[in-house]
C-alpha cells in the first residue's frame, strides 16, 4: 500500500510540473495585425462600415488597477438590435441617429433598403412612403412586417401579387420585395425598380420628419 501512495505522489507531482511547461498565450492576441477595411465592388454598399465591437490601441487594451496583477479590460460598445418583443423601446445608435435610408443589395445581389430606424418608425414611414407612389397596398400585417402589394404592369412583375417584407437586422430594418407567397424573393429587376420608386419616396420624408 505504501508504495502504491508514493507512486501515486510522484506521478501527482510529475503532472503539476508538467503544467508549468505550457507556454502561457493568454496575451497572444495583443500581436495582432491591423488590417484594411473589406471593400466591395462600384455599385455595392456596404451596411455596418462601424465596426460593432471596436479593439483599442495596444497601448490601451488593458487598464492596470492594483500593481501589475490586476487588470480590467476595456468593456466593448452595446450591441443594438431591435427584437419583436421589444422593438419599439431598442434604442438607435447614436452613429446612425438621423441617418437617411440606404438603397443597397444583398450578399445575392438582390436589391434591398437599409433604414437606420426603430421597427415602430420604419413600419410608419414605409407605409406613408407607400401612399405616395402608385403600388396599392391591399392588406398588411405589421406583426409579421408585410405590406401585401398589387403593382402596376409598368413594374413588370409576373404574377402581380407581391409582399414588402420589413426584417430585423442588426444594422437596422431591412426591406425586400418577397414574391405573393412570401416564400421567395421577387424577380431581381422588378424588385429594383419596386425599391427604386419607394426609396425615392423614403428620402423625400427624410428622418427628420419621420421622427
Amino acid at each position: 500500500m505504501q508504495r502504491w501512495l508514493t507512486v501515486v505522489a510522484l506521478a501527482t507531482t510529475g503532472m503539476v510540473a508538467g503544467c508549468g511547461l505550457i507556454p502561457n498565450q493568454s496575451l497572444k492576441y495583443r500581436e495582432a495585425e491591423v488590417v484594411e477595411p473589406m471593400t466591395v465592388p462600384d455599385g455595392w454598399v456596404f451596411i455596418g462600415q462601424s465596426p460593432l465591437y471596436e479593439v483599442p490601441d495596444a497601448d490601451q487594451r488593458l487598464t492596470a488597477e492594483d500593481g501589475e496583477r490586476s487588470f480590467q479590460a476595456p468593456k466593448p460598445p452595446d450591441l443594438v438590435g431591435a427584437v419583436p418583443d421589444a422593438e419599439d423601446q431598442a434604442p438607435v445608435p447614436a452613429s446612425r441617429a438621423g441617418a437617411k435610408a440606404v438603397l443597397a443589395k444583398d450578399g445575392t445581389g438582390y436589391p434591398i433598403i437599409m433604414m437606420p430606424d426603430r421597427y415602430a418608425e420604419a413600419w410608419e414611414s414605409v407605409g406613408q412612403a407607400l401612399t405616395q407612389t402608385d403600388l396599392r397596398v391591399t392588406d398588411r400585417n405589421r406583426d409579421q412586417g408585410v405590406f401585401f402589394l398589387t403593382v402596376p404592369e409598368r413594374y413588370q412583375l409576373q404574377p402581380a401579387e407581391a409582399q414588402l417584407k420589413l426584417s430585423h437586422t442588426t444594422n437596422g430594418i431591412q426591406v425586400a420585395l418577397m414574391n405573393a407567397e412570401g416564400t421567395a424573393l421577387a424577380d431581381k429587376a422588378a424588385s429594383l425598380a419596386v425599391l427604386e420608386g419607394l426609396y425615392g419616396e423614403l428620402q423625400r420624408i427624410g428622418p427628420g420628419a419621420r421622427r
